[in-house]
């Protein structure tokens, strides 16, 4: 393997480069797995509505791909994009551009299920909402990294940073997204972590956003009742909001360990509302069985595990930030949703990052795993060694297996 001169982490840190390549590939086969797993989860549990309608059961299969094309040139396109473009101007105006996006929703945004959150743009609904994600992860990590010897004081970390953060979560509470606001708070003091702000500051911001999350649900019927019932199981006799939860628990009970077979589940007749979204993890518990879920855990597992070692080896703060700010938002947001349907969490209706339908968070999870492989493959330190080898399958495995002297 030739490495150009002049690059003195390919030189001196010979070992970290091969595992962050190593991570590169679990990247990208963990997020490729588990678009497949969801493709073929979303057209089985939506096969039903589907015939209801008297629609094809594959235009839903149709509508799926458009997304995922639409998602791979987002990431393709992102992943070109150089390290210093995102340190100042890119980053600005993404975030600006999905904030301006999500501010519109409450002009002339729909609203469902109590929620205003979405925009429809011809025959299509879009969520702002999870562009939003997108914005202020790669905004947050600029303005956290650009400010990196003055976060210790407050007026600098909250100028703009949690102004920002503040801004962004208001507008989504606006809308009367609880579930989108938790991820983004989740997101922010994951952040603020990998950024290096001091620990009682951390404390401080998280109990803000704790006690801002707490008057939100309490101001609300419907969610209060949701959170009683987590905690009270003889609350279900008197709020409808268990009627999901119930339906997920007999469905994950139903597909036992090999599951009932893929497209027999029976939860999905009408029994369970946002089968191919919010709960399609319940279907997959249905129809694959234990070791479908285990199969999901683990892949989202390879992800983070992927991840956290890019937060941890990357030589530059910038990307590392960057990156935990995606890793916060992809895997938090994939424990919530997952719990939600185990029931050990509220429901509060976020979906599960690359597996749920839906064409806005497929396409912004895959432009921030796009934005990650930009920072890896455009870093003159990482991406020599990305590149030294040809062919995909080659280079995995020659980064995984002993070279032979």
């Amino acid at each position: 393997m030739t490495i150009a001169p002049g690059q003195p982490f390919a030189i001196e840190r010979p070992q970290a480069a091969r595992s962050l390549v190593t991570a590169y590939y679990m990247i990208i086969f963990a997020t490729a797995l588990l678009v497949a797993l969801g493709f073929v989860m979303v057209v089985s549990s939506h096969t039903v509505d589907a015939l209801s309608a008297g629609d094809s059961p594959w235009a839903k299969a149709r509508e799926q791909l458009a997304f995922i094309g639409l998602g791979l040139a987002a990431g393709f396109a992102l992943s070109r994009v150089p390290i210093p473009k995102w340190e100042k101007p890119w980053a600005w105006v993404v975030f600006a551009a999905t904030l301006a996006f999500q501010a519109a929703v409450l002009l002339i945004g729909e609203s469902r299920g109590g929620n205003t959150n979405w925009l429809v743009i011809g025959n299509y609904t879009v969520q702002p909402s999870e562009f939003l994600k997108y914005g202020l992860a790669v905004w947050l990590a600029s303005v956290l990294v650009a400010k990196a010897r003055m976060v210790n004081d407050w007026f600098h970390l909250a100028v703009p940073a949690l102004l920002g953060v503040a801004l962004a979560g208001g507008l989504v509470v606006l809308g009367h997204d609880a579930g989108t606001a938790s991820v983004i708070g989740l997101m922010a003091v994951g952040t603020l972590v990998v950024a290096g702000v001091p620990w009682h500051k951390i404390g401080l911001v998280t109990l803000g956003l704790g006690l801002a999350a707490f008057i939100e649900v309490m101001g609300d019927e419907q969610r209060r009742s949701r959170l009683r019932v987590l905690f009270d199981s003889s609350a279900c006799e008197k709020y409808a909001e268990c009627w999901q939860v119930d339906q997920a628990s007999y469905a994950l009970a139903e597909g036992g360990v090999f599951g009932q077979g893929l497209g027999a589940s029976r939860v999905k007749w009408e029994w369970l509302s946002q089968a191919d979204s919010d709960f399609i993890f319940a279907v997959i518990g249905a129809e694959l069985g234990l070791m479908g879920c285990c199969v999901v855990l683990l892949l989202f597992g390879v992800l983070a595990i992927g991840l956290l070692q890019v937060v941890r080896l990357h030589p530059r703060r910038f990307a590392q930030v960057t990156v935990g700010a995606i890793s916060c938002w992809l895997i938090g947001q994939a424990i919530v949703n997952i719990g939600m349907v185990i029931r050990v969490l509220p429901v509060i209706g976020v979906p599960l990052p690359f597996v749920s339908a839906g064409g806005s968070a497929l396409i912004a999870g895959l432009a921030a795993i796009g934005t990650v492989i930009g920072l890896m493959r455009t870093d003159p330190d990482i991406g020599p060694f990305i590149r030294a080898k040809r062919g995909v399958v080659a280079r995995a495995f020659g980064v995984l297996a002993p070279r032979r002297r």
